[in-house]
């Protein structure tokens, strides 16, 4: 015997796709037939929106920090129909983690901005007044992928559900 116990089963609910805390950000990223078929998942206490592939959208995914929350997640989204061939996926850098990720395998690399966007169903928000070019300030913010933190990428960071 290792001496190595199995992780601990997370704490992982389904809520409304409403409640979740990136909601707001995702209503003005996606198809809102594809939000209306989103969930909100729960894990400990913070609900982010899981969205379903179709339309344009082919694959999307969810951070986990730890195997048992990856599970987890994963056990909620395989059941259902909108998360084709739920599976955890490891990723090294800049930290290591999983990503349950669902619909297709994402490219190893994007050719650019434009075709990640394209491929996780997303659109640039609507510029927002006080955001535009013309004041100064630019909404930087994007949607990332496990693409941006995988082994082969030297990308930013970025966690959380696409």
């Amino acid at each position: 015997m290792s001496g190595l116990t199995p992780p601990a089963a997370a704490d992982v609910v389904v809520m409304p796709a409403a409640e979740a805390y990136d909601f707001e950000y995702f209503r003005a990223r996606v198809d809102a037939v594809l939000l209306s078929r989103s969930i909100a998942v729960r894990v400990f206490r913070m609900p982010l929106l899981a969205v379903p592939v179709g339309g344009i959208r082919r694959g999307g995914w969810f951070g986990a920090d730890n195997l048992a929350v990856a599970l987890a997640v994963r056990d909620v989204l395989a059941p259902l129909n909108d998360f084709p061939g739920a599976r955890i996926t490891w990723r090294c850098a800049p930290r290591s983690s999983y990503a349950v990720e669902w619909g297709d395998r994402p490219p190893a690399t994007w050719l650019d901005d434009n075709e990640r966007l394209a491929f996780y169903g997303l659109r640039r928000p609507a510029p927002r007044p006080g955001l535009g070019p013309e004041s100064g300030r630019h909404d930087r913010a994007r949607p990332s992928s496990p693409a941006d933190f995988s082994c082969s990428s030297a990308a930013p960071y970025g966690r959380g559900p696409r």
